[in-house]
């Protein structure tokens, strides 16, 4: 096939190979990859105190392999139930730049190449594959996405991302056609968070996509509803864009340490990288998959090789994890999900997700000030009443009804009758971007007040929602 383009450099090759165009795009030189049957490519840390801190360091982590590389294609791949999560489950989140919708009937996307992106070397796997997406998530409901937090960071973030299915190939040189059908935008991140809480290290957002999606088109995955440890050497399956790549399924791995006594996240030696973020961790228990855990962190993606030809680099292979246990292990660190779940069914009703939870019933207040001095002054404030044991939900985001402008701070203060004085138990100010969020569990019964401000002297308004636990 030859095609005359200004500008571009042309490869010939018979009808079934791709047709690789290059040109300049956000300052990336690459190619765009066309959902059609022949596939073609073209280029392309919340402050708070008294509940959650910031999350650990080492949160962004990349992925690697660890033995032999078990990552396969969809279409590769012989176990129909971990094709069908891929077909059904499974989202990329690409950012909206990086997608070609033109034409609805035939979404593009513009990425380089693997290889370009890496700077890979030639004996690599996947070296032609796009690389449009920068995570995973999974679909757990009609409209939610499972994701790990350090994906969605606010509303910046939610309005710039795409949820998109069928990111996978159907052969070496194919793609399944992705339609605008296939593509959702991020209408609200429900619960977030990326931060220490108790001292679980937490890492999980869900999001509701701007509409449902058609039972003929996609079908929740089955979640893993247990508040107990997975028992080590439980057989893992990892569906997701590792590198930004077309989804592989890796269903080689295992767990190594549970960490039972927090239950936040659990080690495993699955073949993940960076774009894996998100990624749905299937177990396999009794004979059935079940929607385990989050992909979050790990080791070093890819090491440098250097020869007579140059440097290039190639996929980091640990032959030896050495011992593991649940303080320390050289492996990939996999969220457990039923966190996000708890924390979903707190502040939200889902038949679904929560059969034994009550509605949620938020109670909200309006809120329009300025010159706050980081919520010290001028705010505005409410009462409530906790009980010991009880936690309290608030937030000008992540509750529903919950929404405002501006950068907003919130306090919230325990009632002293000793003193008739309120002394500080939590506060935050980035929760999710320039929204604040405080989950707070009260030790002792009483009177507490929420109060709300603007970060600095700026100006901010809005709606403050709580729900009691």
């Amino acid at each position: 096939m030859l095609l005359d383009i200004p500008g571009s450099q042309l490869q010939q090759g018979p009808p079934s190979m791709q047709v690789i165009l290059t040109h300049v795009r956000r300052k990336l030189f690459g190619v765009l990859l066309c959902s059609l049957s022949v596939a073609c490519v073209q280029d392309s840390g919340p402050v708070t105190k008294g509940g959650d801190t910031s999350a650990p360091t080492d949160a962004l982590r990349q992925r690697v392999v660890y033995g032999v590389d078990d990552r396969k294609d969809y279409y590769a791949h012989s176990d129909a139930t971990l094709k069908k999560f891929t077909r059904e489950s499974t989202v990329a989140l690409v950012d909206v730049a990086d997608l070609d919708t033109s034409n609805p009937s035939s979404i593009g996307f513009f990425s380089q190449t693997l290889q370009e992106a890496r700077g890979l070397c030639s004996d690599q796997r996947f070296l032609n594959d796009p690389t449009a997406a920068f995570c995973s998530g999974t679909l757990i409901d009609n409209d939610l996405v499972l994701t790990a937090g350090h994906c969605v960071k606010g509303p910046l973030s939610c309005a710039s991302t795409r949820f998109v299915f069928k990111y996978y190939r159907t052969g070496a040189t194919t793609l399944e056609p992705v339609t605008s059908e296939d593509v959702f935008r991020c209408s609200r991140v429900v619960v977030r968070n990326a931060s220490t809480v108790g001292g679980r290290q937490l890492d999980y957002a869900i999001v509701q996509l701007d509409r449902p999606v058609s039972a003929l088109r996609a079908v929740p995955a089955p979640v893993r509803m247990d508040s107990v440890a997975l028992s080590t050497t439980t057989q893992l399956a990892v569906i997701g864009s590792g590198s930004g790549i077309p989804f592989k399924i890796d269903s080689g791995g295992k767990v190594l340490a549970s960490r039972a006594s927090t239950l936040d996240f659990f080690f495993g030696d699955t073949d993940t990288f960076g774009g894996n973020s998100g990624s749905g961790v299937y177990a396999k228990i009794d004979g059935s998959y079940l929607l385990a855990g989050i992909l979050v962190r790990g080791n070093k993606d890819y090491v440098k090789r250097v020869g007579p030809a140059g440097e290039c680099y190639a996929v980091n292979v640990v032959t030896s994890i050495g011992s593991c246990t649940d303080a320390n292990c050289n492996a990939e660190s996999i969220n457990y999900v039923r966190p996000a779940i708890d924390a979903y069914c707190a502040v939200a009703t889902n038949t679904r997700l929560c059969p034994a939870q009550g509605p949620a019933t938020p109670v909200t207040f309006d809120f329009a000030t300025s010159g706050t001095n980081n919520a010290t002054r001028n705010t505005v404030a409410q009462n409530v009443s906790l009980s010991a044991g009880e936690t309290l939900y608030v937030g000008t985001a992540m509750v529903m009804y919950a929404t405002a402008r501006g950068d907003t701070y919130l306090h919230l203060d325990r009632y002293e009758t000793s003193t008739n004085t309120y002394t500080g138990v939590a506060s935050n100010d980035d929760a999710y971007d320039s929204l604040s969020h405080i989950r707070y569990t009260a030790k002792v019964a009483g009177t507490y007040r929420i109060r709300v401000g603007c970060a600095r002297d700026s100006a901010c308004a809005g709606r403050v929602s709580y729900v009691i636990r």
